[in-house]
């Protein structure tokens, strides 16, 4: 021990600081013994990690022990000593990120009473087993019941996640009030909770729910929401379970149910949304009866995965009820006929491995006066787009066809186009014409033949636009118009453009 002090004497103040802030939670608490004096150099640790690394250097799960029982009491016991002897005036933050339950509480009590004691403004408890390093473990014990007693008092705390506890607020219950960010992941929402929960938190802005179980139709209603994420929220039939929104101020929205599941029936009232993320099976059927007026003012919306025929049901609905819509993304959609979007306002239009099966659309018309870029994967026989403004094209035409005879359409023409890159395979270039020869609707001005002016980088795979041509063709050329083909990978091809 006097080795130790008389290290800590010659060394300066700012390499013994340095050196703790390397030190892991169990090596920490490994100094206390060594010598009382280095109890104070905890103390500039102000944000406090928990996880297994920290706790037991463990990296893999191959390197966990069998009894993943020891080795939760093995966490908890360094976790409490840490806390019994830190010294420091103000925590900041606490994260603990291990598969810890009820039998644990009084350790994770005292960790909580201590960290809003001294001002931590972010609690993270991380409880679930579907953690990266526990994915081989079954952790059946009881949840930890989140005591909101402990955070009544609290003025410091503004944000707050908590993933596999079971919370059960009291009705007299008046903490959270500077909280401003709540996640709650794999946990049992109810209506009753939500409504002492929105009653306290006045300065709530950001609100997550990820895979929780709805034991209730609820109800979210705040005049401070500002984000809303509903995801991974999917259920059964039997117990589809109503979401009522009121949030006058909510800018953004985001829900996704999880694979094979239904959706909840969703009503909204927030006249200032202006995102709207929505990943699923069925939309139109779940805002009924009410349809996408709920969304009228949304600029921005982002729809993937959908069972229901973009070109019946969602894109006449949406384009005439939203009729502020600027930026459009239609991902792993179902289209089965001819498409045709019309719109005004539209000025960013995303169409990405939309089809049926095997099928894929015949013919896709956009007439968007406003577009400035237009991005398209997949195959179609024909693709027209009216976009006098249009500046940036990319198209992916990699996508294998079961009748791949029929060839990608033409390139849609503009004036002010200054971006376009495009995909394809070998064999489509080769087919579309021999020599790579390739078409170019460039400035409204009739078919440009490439043959002369195109050199190909085999190395690369990019086919790149000779500079005589550009002197020869000035007065129609705005910038440099690569044409990418398939070249070994996707993600090669795109680092290249």
């Amino acid at each position: 021990m006097k080795r130790c002090e008389n290290l800590k004497s010659k060394l300066p103040d700012c390499i013994v600081s340095y050196i703790f802030s390397k030190l892991s939670m169990k090596d920490l608490v490994k100094t206390s013994t060594l010598s009382k004096q280095w109890l104070h150099e905890w103390g500039f640790r102000t944000d406090l990690n928990f996880d297994l690394q920290n706790m037991f250097h463990y990296n893999t799960i191959q390197e966990l022990p069998k009894n993943f029982p020891l080795l939760q009491s093995q966490f908890a016991t360094i976790l409490d000593q840490f806390m019994m002897h830190y010294q420091g005036a103000m925590i900041h933050s606490i994260r603990v990120n291990f598969p810890l339950g009820d039998q644990h509480r009084d350790v994770i009590d005292k960790l909580i009473s201590k960290g809003i004691a001294k001002g931590a403004k972010r609690i993270e408890l991380l409880f679930s087993n579907e953690t990266n390093y526990t994915t081989d473990f079954i952790f059946e014990g009881e949840p930890y019941k989140f005591p909101f007693t402990l955070l009544s008092d609290t003025y410091s705390l503004t944000h707050l996640h908590l993933e596999k506890c079971l919370l059960v607020a009291p009705m007299d219950f008046s903490g959270f009030k500077n909280l401003r960010t709540l996640v709650l992941h794999i946990i049992d929402v109810s209506q009753d909770m939500f409504r002492g929960l929105f009653s306290n938190c006045i300065h709530l802005v950001d609100f997550t729910l990820d895979n929780c179980n709805f034991i209730s139709d609820i109800q979210i209603t705040s005049s401070t929401l500002f984000h809303l994420n509903i995801v991974n929220c999917g259920i059964s039939i039997q117990e589809r379970k109503k979401i009522d929104i009121s949030a006058p101020n909510l800018s953004s929205f985001q829900y996704s149910s999880c694979i094979d599941c239904q959706v909840h029936p969703i009503k909204i009232e927030a006249h200032m949304l202006s995102k709207f993320s929505f990943t699923g099976g069925e939309i139109f059927r779940i805002f009924k009866p009410v349809g996408f007026s709920g969304l009228k003012n949304v600029t921005t919306i982002v729809l993937d995965g959908l069972l229901e025929c973009l070109c019946e049901f969602i894109v006449p609905k949406l384009f005439s009820k939203c009729c502020q819509l600027e930026d459009v993304t239609f991902k792993n959609c179902r289209i089965m006929y001819d498409l045709t979007i019309t719109s005004r306002k539209l000025r960013h239009l995303k169409i990405i491995d939309c089809g049926y099966k095997h099928l894929t659309p015949d013919e896709i018309t956009v007439v968007a006066l406003n577009l400035s870029s237009f991005e398209y994967s997949g195959y179609t026989r024909e693709l027209h787009v009216k976009a006098p403004r249009l500046l940036k094209v990319f198209w992916n035409a990699t996508k294998e066809e079961r009748y791949p005879h029929h060839l990608f359409g033409a390139i849609p023409r503009s004036r002010h186009v200054q971006n376009l890159a495009m995909i394809m395979m070998p064999s489509q270039v080769s087919q579309s014409k021999p020599n790579y020869d390739v078409y170019l609707y460039v400035c409204c001005q009739p078919l440009i033949v490439a043959r002369n002016i195109l050199s190909q980088n085999r190395h690369s795979g990019i086919l790149h636009c000779g500079t005589a041509a550009i002197r020869k063709y000035r007065h129609v050329w705005i910038g440099l118009f690569e044409l990418i083909y398939w070249h070994k990978f996707y993600e090669t091809v795109r680092e290249n453009l």
